[in-house]
């Protein structure tokens, strides 16, 4: 079984603004390649960019990650959806169930799933795979 590394939005966040946590996204990035989901990414960017960051500079340093960027596709989606009833009760955004519909879709199909995020509240729950909290 091999291991698969996904971002959340807050750990990608962390990185690039060297907050707390930053140096454990960044032992994941440098262990493999790591995966964001394509709702995931469109949250970093626009957080960038309402910061100030040009849009090109965002998706530069963006790219510059070297990341895996999956495609939130119509099963991916479904998955979200059916999350927001497990996942009202500690406030998941649609960004966040994005990144945990990832990572579920990752542990059904021969991987280990490591879940990187600042959200402490996803630890509440049990899931089919690791959560690791930055900060």
């Amino acid at each position: 079984m091999s291991k698969a590394a996904i971002l959340d939005a807050s750990a990608v966040l962390a990185y690039l603004q060297m907050e707390k946590g930053q140096d454990r996204v960044e032992a994941a990035m440098d262990a493999g390649l790591c995966r964001l989901s394509t709702v995931n990414a469109c949250e970093v960017l626009s957080k960038l960019c309402e910061k100030g960051m040009p849009p090109q500079e965002a998706q530069a340093a963006l790219n510059d990650l070297g990341l895996l960027i999956v495609d939130f596709d119509a099963e991916q989606a479904a998955q979200a959806a059916f999350l927001r009833v497990r996942t009202k009760a500690i406030g998941a955004s649609l960004g966040d169930r994005a990144c945990l519909a990832l990572a579920d879709h990752a542990a059904h199909a021969n991987t280990t799933p490591v879940v990187y995020t600042a959200e402490q509240n996803w630890t509440r729950l049990k899931w089919p795979f690791k959560i690791v909290t930055i900060r």
